[in-house]
């Protein structure tokens, strides 16, 4: 079988949408091997830690060091430059940019339901199908072997993931338009519809945390009140740094040598920042807010590849005593599909939103985007609120190969929602060739993810990286 492929010239990675497509052997797809001159995973981190807030990035590589998976989430970019050279499919999507195990999750919808749907969109950016596909796919194998599962099984279980996309992208290319923008997975009644499985327990361990993680939850676990009923963030440096007790200005510039006398005030700053924000939302989430005042920001680290990146949250208060709002900003950086794919010159937390919005079926109301004074672009949203991931450190292999099987789903559909569904349907036909080839690629590219860790490991030993442990 034979896919339209793209193969970029020799020197140049050019955009998917404007190569011209070859055809050649689906089998391409499957192969990997590290290109001789393949910059050195340290150095593409050390180069990223160069704008992140200094005190945080010893906790970005302990937190890489946990495990390959976990070096694995915080290197989309060094993924993303590795695919690039490689012969890559004409058939252009959104990409989520980082679609791994656990950047799918619930979180609660505008109508008070639970959903389960993509959750992280910091590389969102068109690009060829099957990088999402890949980076899913290398996710699975890397917590197989976590179960010490052999390449055969690591093979077997890839396969049947890539086959899980591939049949699902054949469901929704049969869909009217407006039945498939409107195709939602309520979790309690996917639960329910389960039979009495592992999975369907771990599903329902995941469904309960995150009932139980809603805003009014994340009040409580990050603020204290006094008694007089104001309230504040809670102070637990350095991961929760309030910002009445840090320099604003570092937080505002990319430059840390600026002068402080030209950074803005916090106030004036957060004023800047919410007013853009607001300008982001639908009218009736801008007329939701205007009764919210800001009581207090603080730098909150959040997840792996993001540590060390500008994130805050921002507790607000309204008229009622029970009216308590926590929202969390994020730096929105360039996105590494576009760094090799070209495009993407415009604020880059209006592309984190958008694609978020075209990607999920309902999105959190409160997303929007903005700018600090300083221009470094920045995504809003609301903290918790029903939000949570599958717990994958106790699940075994039955539960893996069944909850893999609904991300790859649910990646599916918003390739459909933003792609040629059709097309790329009739690309994929009907056999096994293509999940062949997922599951090759997905086993030899996880053996380059635990060199890579590896060498992770030797510079903190080596004292080339400092760790927070």
């Amino acid at each position: 079988m034979t896919l339209a492929l793209a193969k970029p010239e020799t020197g140049h990675l050019g955009d998917v949408g404007s190569a011209a497509p070859q055809f050649c052997s689906l089998e391409a797809l499957g192969e990997w091997h590290p290109l001789i001159d393949r910059q050195d995973p340290i150095s593409r981190i050390e180069e990223e830690n160069s704008t992140r807030l200094p005190w945080l990035v010893p906790e970005r590589h302990r937190r890489m060091a946990e495990s390959p998976f976990a070096f694995f989430r915080g290197t989309a970019a060094q993924m993303a430059a590795d695919l690039a050279p490689l012969p890559r499919s004409a058939h252009r999507v959104q990409l989520c940019g980082d679609a791994h195990l656990l950047n799918f999750g619930f979180y609660a919808s505008p109508e008070r339901s639970l959903v389960f749907d993509i959750n992280d969109f910091d590389q969102t950016a068109p690009g060829p199908f099957e990088w999402d596909v890949k980076r899913l796919l290398v996710s699975v194998v890397l917590v197989s072997r976590q179960w010490q599962f052999d390449r055969e099984e690591q093979f077997r279980l890839a396969r049947k993931v890539a086959g899980a996309y591939r049949k699902a992208m054949a469901d929704y290319a049969k869909l009217p338009t407006l039945t498939l923008w409107n195709r939602l997975l309520h979790v309690e009644r996917f639960v329910e519809a389960l039979p009495q499985t592992a999975f369907r327990l771990h599903l329902e361990a995941a469904v309960a945390t995150a009932m139980r993680r809603s805003g009014r939850h994340a009040v409580q676990k990050h603020c204290e009140f006094r008694s007089d009923g104001t309230g504040m963030i809670r102070h637990e440096p350095p991961l929760i740094w309030r910002h009445a007790l840090l320099d604003p200005h570092l937080l505002w510039t990319s430059e840390p040598d600026l002068d402080p006398a030209s950074s803005p005030s916090h106030g004036e700053a957060i004023a800047f920042l919410l007013e853009r924000y607001r300008e982001s939302l639908s009218p009736r989430r801008r007329h939701q807010l205007q009764d919210f005042a800001v009581i207090d920001t603080a730098v909150k680290a959040v997840g792996v590849g993001s540590v060390g990146t500008r994130c805050a949250i921002a507790l607000m208060k309204g008229p009622h005593p029970d009216d308590w709002l926590l929202l969390q900003s994020k730096q929105a950086l360039p996105s590494c599909i576009n760094q090799q794919l070209g495009g993407g010159s415009g604020h880059d937390g209006q592309r984190i939103v958008e694609g978020q919005r075209l990607m999920q079926c309902v999105s959190d109301p409160f997303l929007g985007w903005t700018s600090t004074p300083k221009g470094i672009p920045m995504v809003w949203r609301q903290l918790r609120d029903w939000k949570a991931s599958m717990s994958l450190d106790e699940m075994k292999p039955s539960p893996l190969k069944a909850y893999a099987k609904l991300c790859a789903s649910v990646l599916a559909r918003a390739h459909a929602r933003s792609g040629q569904r059709q097309a790329l349907h009739g690309a994929l036909g009907d056999d096994k060739a293509f999940d062949r080839a997922m599951a090759s690629f997905a086993v030899a590219y996880s053996d380059q993810v635990e060199e890579d860790h590896r060498a992770l490991l030797q510079a903190m030993a080596s004292g080339r990286l400092t760790s927070s442990d």
